[in-house]
């Protein structure tokens, strides 16, 4: 029997077991020998506090430093396939990518965000200048690091295509497949779902457990007791006007932490959020990106905020759920206001033309309906 080929994932947070099924890594370690390469210790240990679990599978090895990470990288990279989720943003990150390239290994990217990304509600002239800079930006950016870049970058829908136009040099080859979320819809799709008479609330751990605000260094503007209990109070006129039990998604990062001082009695469910989505008969959320669940399973979808978010004191988890409004048609709901069951059951109702151009801006780039493992098997692995 031949010897199977090498697959490196080079990972810059923390892995887990979630991260294997969303990259459908079960389904290549069929054909490949799958390692993972964790450089979370070595060039983000500040964000390390924002996950309370990690994969402790043999295929996962953790590196505190970048050059015990290039040591064993070198000993099994020859002739092997590296899927890289690296981007160059400062200088740690750029020296990995350029050991990448250097390597004898044929290198991969990945642009499939599956989500908007925030951005101003205006366009003012300010705004308009702040645009063109941006643009001039990315277009010296690209050039000066090209020889630090993939020349094959795996996209999914028609704004990932446009970063990897704008991001990496022309000479770039996109392979066309799905955001993740997509791509699991893809699969579970063909199963049969019942659908259960409920409602699911999509959490990101905000405001009550760190996050990617970690990265940043910012302050959280909004604090736990200006959320949860008027949160509560909206998922309770849901339950009382529609008859709908609220469940919480509990967000992967978080999954393993007590939810029960944030949401009290109500149900918190973990690693099932795609399945949810899929059973339920409305979506509750902020900035999630499982919100791509919503639209690829055609559930109706709301969108929450509060007084203090409404008024800019956090501007860009504004333009996250303001942006997901004009992109899906769904209507924002403010906690810390009271609606009638008349305003409840009117957003129900979906925009079946921004779903459809959602997705093909967010979630895919394909037709054909292949999950990206297989695509990945036959336009790069194979091919």
């Amino acid at each position: 029997m031949s010897q199977k080929k090498k697959l490196i994932v080079v990972w810059p947070y923390r892995f887990r077991d979630f991260d294997w099924q969303r990259f459908e890594l079960e389904f290549l370690s069929q054909h490949l020998e799958v390692h993972v390469h964790e450089l979370i210790d070595s060039l983000t240990p500040e964000f390390s506090a924002a996950y309370a679990n990690q994969s402790e599978s043999a295929n996962v090895t953790r590196f505190s430093s970048l050059k015990e990470w290039r040591r064993e990288f070198k000993k099994i990279s020859k002739d092997a396939i590296v899927f890289s989720h690296i981007k160059p943003i400062n200088l740690k990150s750029f020296r990995v990518c350029l050991s990448l390239v250097r390597s004898k290994a044929r290198i991969v990217g990945f642009v499939v965000g599956g989500a908007v990304v925030p951005s101003p509600a205006t366009t003012s002239k300010l705004q308009k200048l702040k645009h063109y800079l941006k643009n001039y930006y990315h277009f010296g950016r690209r050039n000066l690091l090209r020889f630090a870049l993939p020349k094959l970058v795996v996209s999914g829908g028609s704004e990932s295509d446009r970063m990897v136009r704008r991001d990496f040099p022309k000479t770039t080859k996109i392979i066309s497949a799905n955001s993740s979320d997509y791509s699991q819809f893809l699969r579970l799709n063909s199963t049969e779902i019942t659908t259960k008479h409920a409602a699911v609330y999509l959490d990101t751990g905000f405001p009550g457990f760190p996050r990617d605000e970690l990265l940043t260094g910012t302050t959280e503007k909004v604090l736990p007791k200006d959320w949860y209990p008027n949160l509560s109070k909206f998922f309770s006129s849901i339950e009382s006007a529609l008859k709908l039990q609220v469940d919480i998604a509990v967000h992967p990062k978080h999954s393993g932490r007590d939810h029960k001082p944030l949401f009290a009695e109500r149900r918190t469910i973990s690693d099932q959020t795609a399945s949810l989505v899929a059973s339920r008969e409305l979506v509750i959320a902020t900035n999630s990106t499982a919100i791509s669940y919503a639209i690829s399973f055609c559930k109706p979808l709301v969108l929450v905020w509060s007084d203090l978010i409404e008024s800019g004191i956090d501007q860009r988890k504004k333009s996250f759920i303001y942006n997901f409004s004009l992109a899906t048609g769904a209507r924002i709901f403010n906690i810390d206001r009271e609606y009638s069951e008349q305003d409840l059951r009117a957003a129900l109702v979906i925009d079946h033309k921004k779903y459809e151009s959602y997705k093909q801006k967010y979630l895919t780039s394909r037709t054909d309906n292949k999950p990206n493992y297989q695509i990945l098997l036959d336009e790069v692995i194979n091919k």
